[in-house]
């Protein structure tokens, strides 16, 4: 089974961001699988995150939350 994460910001977009956030995942295996664009029924962007397993994604949300990011999750994918 696969985990993910979402990590949210409010717009604009911010491709800086985006990479360094990926980059940041990616140290603990997280992939980027989709990226949304607000809508009339969300205000942030959201940007899923998908793992192997459950423990990466916790490590992975623990850190990102640190640089204070919104981060929900992690939950089966």
């Amino acid at each position: 089974m696969r985990i993910a994460i979402d990590v949210y910001y409010r717009p604009p977009g911010d491709e800086i961001r985006e990479q360094q956030i990926g980059a940041e995942i990616a140290q603990f295996g997280g992939r980027l699988d989709y990226s949304e664009l607000p809508s009339e029924h969300a205000e942030a962007i959201c940007l899923t995150f998908e793992f192997e397993d459950r423990q990466s994604a916790e490590r992975a949300t623990a850190a990102i939350r640190r640089k204070g990011e919104h981060v929900e999750g992690p939950y089966d994918y």
